[in-house]
């Protein structure tokens, strides 16, 4: 998919009188679309003629700029082949049943099935099946989804095959009031006891593997409370402990991977540019890199770091 397009138009002919010191007049006329996709992949197309180069560049426009979801390739996939057809199906019950949730003597017996969110009633970013912990009725989901933001209740995502496992949630609506909800709590206690033999946690419990994770730098989750949101007060799940990542939000993330992108690119450009004029070698890739300021590799040491902490935590 196309993440941006840029349109060059090719320079006057009266703009510099030495252009053609540098140029052919073939380079001087020729004006260029560069596209960046989502992916890394740079195109670029060149063309003397500038009125098609516009129409071009209307085209690609048109087709990227998309006004309705009805637009996008995910709609307008088709398989060619019935068994293509089968291969993208996903069956959440069977992967369920994959990782042992709802199996008599497995690991996932003390999980269930719940088709709580059947047409996205409950969650509208949630699938229809999610598994919750067997002793948790759906009434009790339905209150603990009012607790948490755009309804993103705790739910499985990833049962281990000892036992241990990692379910994904959004920030809870705290608030400078702090609020709590006494059935997302119970939910969590829950999940925890999912991981003991006897599916209930005992009176004594090492802490230490019991984790929750937000992902956010700690200033943000506490100026997220203005708005009604937060993050989990640990007076009232006591079998837990907290650990923040100090990853940044997407706007960040994009804004620097973009700094990023624009370097590597610049660095291209100077490269080819310098050998094409027979000039010695610019600055190098790292160089640009680094002065673009983008602290994309910070960025990926926090989030590596997270996962090292998840890792350590369920395979303990």
């Amino acid at each position: 998919m196309i993440h941006s397009a840029v349109l060059v138009r090719p320079p006057r002919r009266d703009s510099d009188d030495n252009i053609q010191a540098v140029y052919t007049e073939e380079q001087a006329l020729e004006g260029s679309i560069r596209i960046r996709c989502h992916h890394f992949l740079f195109v670029t197309l060149r063309c003397t003629d500038i009125r098609r180069l516009y129409d071009v560049f209307a085209t690609v426009k048109h087709l990227a700029c998309v006004v309705s979801l009805e637009q996008l390739y995910a709609f307008d996939y088709r398989p060619d082949t019935a068994d293509d057809a089968k291969a993208v199906e996903y069956d959440a019950h069977a992967e369920f049943r994959r990782m042992g949730v709802g199996v008599a003597g497995s690991v996932g017996q003390h999980w269930r099935v719940s088709e709580i969110n059947r047409e996205f009633q409950l969650c509208a970013t949630y699938p229809p099946v999610v598994a919750a912990p067997a002793r948790i009725s759906d009434t009790t989901l339905t209150y603990a989804a009012r607790y948490r933001s755009k309804a993103r209740l705790p739910v499985l995502s990833y049962l281990h095959p000892n036992g241990v496992s990692m379910t994904r949630s959004s920030q809870p609506m705290v608030g400078l009031k702090q609020a709590r909800s006494v059935q997302d709590e119970k939910l969590v206690e829950a999940i925890v006891a999912t991981s003991e033999p006897t599916g209930m946690v005992p009176r004594f419990r090492n802490e230490r593997n019991n984790i929750i994770i937000d992902a956010r730098p700690t200033t943000n989750a506490v100026v997220n409370r203005a708005i009604g949101a937060g993050s989990e007060n640990m007076d009232h799940y006591r079998q837990c402990r907290k650990v923040y990542l100090g990853i940044d939000n997407i706007h960040v993330m994009r804004d620097a991977l973009n700094r990023l992108a624009d370097a590597a690119v610049d660095a291209a450009d100077a490269s080819a540019t310098a050998s094409d004029l027979g000039n010695s070698e610019p600055a190098g890739m790292m160089a640009r890199i680094q002065s673009s300021r983008s602290s994309w590799l910070s960025h990926l040491q926090n989030i590596l770091v997270g996962v090292k902490t998840i890792v350590e935590a369920i395979d303990a």
